[in-house]
């Protein structure tokens, strides 16, 4: 082509090679990065270096070099194979032992839960199909569900006929369909013991599926049929939930200066010890239909996998206990049979087996995120000993029994006979702050020093070895991944110090700017608050952190006035004030019933609040009485009047008036109080 016109055969020919060659180029691209398992770059680089390099990190993070086998250190594929087959086997191949069961008509209400076994529409089954994540490592069938969805109008009738068959209980054969691997993800740097990895199933695509049905109609219901104080999987709540809840419990129990004693549990093995009589029982007593638990019992008795060990499958492994981790639905069953143990502990306390907490308040006794347990029990040796028989017998029932060596107990207000209290349950003593659900606990707002492993956790996120093989729009799409993975989970929890946000940033402007760890400033392109603005105003959308915490942290404030429902309700959360001038003047309420609006501080007077139309008066206005003053409270019988203390002048006086002609024809509905 440099020396002559090509021909039309050749031109052709050219276009041909050029579209081949680039299409293999793309196919390697997608490869790479599927090896790579980045989920959390979804723009900017495309190289295959840096997918390459992400590659081989992984796999030489997750390759098993050697084994510790009672004592004994094992280096042959084999010989750790044949391990952790036995190992696996002795955990899922038996059926958990139980030693007694308990009466659960006296724990569980049945609930109308009708319409979970109705029959599977083609729609409901598409839908599950696209809610799966699409590049999700693939089970023993070798299948993703972008490809389902690629070749849904081919297979549709298939996946029809093997749902119709579900549905009518025939599940001959579907054994084949519901087989696994088990892959190996260590729990830390150092794991060299097969308790050391995490089992994490990946499940045949068709049995993937059936369980996403399930999950998604069971989802719906779950929130009614579990305790507010168990959290996880369940729709419109979250982890922080059960973060505040400890921590206002802490707060409120400190207060007492009496002695009280926190639990921090550590259930063995739980997602693999549950027991699955139990676990029928307690879905029976909850009112689910013989069909729907046939269906559980399907996905259960038909399961097998095969334990993985560097890529190498062994022999098959019938399950007989446990739920797999990877299974749609085994969050939402582990969360159900779990509930019963804070059922209990309620019923204890009813009985008065467990003396209350607070004698004004209404403390939980427990907060359960999925396996993550945390009690609160009075440092007596009728409480302890009560608590540690209520956990013997919940773990003989259910199987979830408490690994006290992994627990920990702290003590607030003790007396040196309460450790020796703590001795016996075999739990070691710690002092705040601790770490509840990778967020610190502390009775204060935590320092930078006890934050110091959130600064080390987002700077290994982003290791300069990545930047050498990005451009900086890669670095980018990187940056902004990490800020939404890791800091904003603890920046909904608390404010943290300055300092520390300072430190994130640093690291943050030193990998974009620079790709290293610290930027100069001849490095930067723009200043850092600029490239924290939006797109659409000139910024990078780089997330200002002191700014998204306090917009987050405002969640709070807005669940407190328009969600009853949550456990942490009436512990009297503490917010700062700034938060609190934020979401008054982000908020207007429109008046209803007046129950649920403040007099003093919500904007309820045309779209304004008092501070606006009468700030000199507001000053006379004790802070205690603005939080507690409502509108109702307010107008009956102008109570409002009486709030006003200390001595006021002709401007107070005028702005009195002002408010009382505002105020004056306002009435009463028995609608409940709107917030916007």
């Amino acid at each position: 082509q440099e020396d002559r016109l090509l021909s039309p055969p050749e031109d052709w020919l050219r276009k041909q090679i050029k579209i081949a060659y680039l299409g293999l180029v793309s196919l390697e691209r997608t490869i790479a990065r599927q090896r790579a398992r980045i989920t959390t770059l979804k723009d900017g680089d495309a190289n295959t270096a840096f997918f390459h390099k992400q590659c081989s990190y992984r796999r030489q993070k997750n390759h098993i070099h050697a084994l510790t086998v009672n004592g004994q250190v094992i280096t042959g594929q084999e010989e750790m194979a044949q391990a952790a087959f036995a190992h696996f086997d002795e955990l899922f191949g038996c059926p958990a032992a139980r030693d007694c069961s308990l009466d659960l008509e006296h724990l569980i209400k049945p609930c109308d839960l009708a319409g979970l076994d109705e029959p599977f529409s083609p729609e409901e089954i598409w839908n599950a199909i696209k809610l799966l994540p699409a590049r999700k490592a693939p089970g023993p069938d070798g299948f993703i569900a972008e490809f389902v969805r690629a070749c849904w109008g081919t297979i549709r009738q298939d996946f029809l006929d093997v749902f119709q068959q579900l549905f009518e209980l025939r599940s001959r054969g579907f054994y084949k369909l519901n087989q696994a691997l088990l892959t190996l993800i260590p729990k830390r740097a150092d794991a060299n013991e097969l308790r050391d990895y995490r089992p994490i199933c990946l499940i045949h695509l068709v049995a993937k599926i059936f369980a996403k049905v399930i999950s998604l109609r069971l989802a719906p219901r779950l929130g009614g049929l579990v305790s507010p104080n168990q959290n996880a999987f369940i729709p419109a709540r979250s982890l922080h939930d059960n973060f505040v809840l400890v921590k206002q419990s802490l707060m409120l129990l400190h207060q007492l200066k009496a002695p009280q004693i926190m639990l921090k549990l550590d259930l063995t093995r739980a997602f693999d010890s549950l027991s699955w009589p139990f676990l029928f029982e307690v879905l029976g007593q909850y009112g689910f239909g013989p069909r729907f638990r046939e269906w559980i019992a399907i996905l259960l008795t038909t399961s097998s996998t095969r334990v993985m060990v560097n890529g190498d499958p062994g022999p098959p492994i019938w399950l007989r206990c446990g739920l797999r981790q990877g299974d749609p639905v085994s969050p939402q069953l582990f969360v159900l049979a779990v509930d019963t143990l804070s059922r209990l502990m309620r019923r204890a306390h009813d009985y008065r087996i467990l003396q209350p907490l607070h004698p004004r308040r209404a403390i939980p006794a427990i907060s359960l995120y999925a396996d993550d347990v945390m009690i609160f029990c009075h440092a007596t040796e009728d409480d302890v000993a009560a608590s540690k028989g209520l956990l013997a017998l919940f773990g003989q029932a259910s199987g979830l029994r408490v690994n006290y060596a992994k627990s920990s107990a702290t003590i607030l207000h003790g007396e040196p006979t309460t450790a020796e209290m703590i001795t016996q349950l075999g739990c070691p003593v710690v002092e705040l702050p601790i770490t509840y659900l990778g967020i610190p606990l502390t009775l204060r707002r935590p320092s930078a020093a006890q934050l110091q492993p959130l600064v080390d956790s987002v700077a290994a996120r982003l290791p300069t070895w990545k930047a050498w093989l990005m451009n900086k729009a890669g670095r980018l799409a990187l940056v902004k991944s990490v800020l939404s993975a890791i800091p904003v989970h603890q920046l909904l929890a608390f404010a943290p110090p300055k300092k520390t946000l300072k430190q994130l940033e640093k690291i943050q402007r030193g990998f974009l700017w620079a790709g290293r760890a610290v930027a100069n400033g001849g490095n930067c392109h723009v200043n850092w608050r600029r490239a924290c603005h939006p797109v659409e105003y000139g910024g990078l959308g780089i997330r200002d952190l002191e700014r998204a915490g306090l917009a987050l942290r405002l969640r709070w404030m807005w669940l407190a006035r328009t969600d009853t429902d949550r456990a942490w309700q009436g512990l009297d959360l503490q917010f700062s004030k700034e938060e609190r001038a934020l979401f008054f003047a982000s908020t207007t309420m429109m008046l209803g019933d007046g129950r649920t609006t403040l007099f003093w501080d919500d904007r309820w007077i045309s779209g304004q609040s008092v501070s606006e139309i009468a700030p000199l008066l507001y000053q006379c206005i004790p802070k205690q009485r603005r939080k507690t003053r409502t509108v109702a409270d307010g107008l009956n019988g102008n109570t409002w009047a009486r709030d006003i203390q200390g001595t006021i002048g002709i401007h107070e006086i005028g702005q009195y008036l002002m408010l009382w002609q505002a105020i004056h024809h306002f009435t009463l509905s028995e609608e409940p109080d709107r917030l916007f």
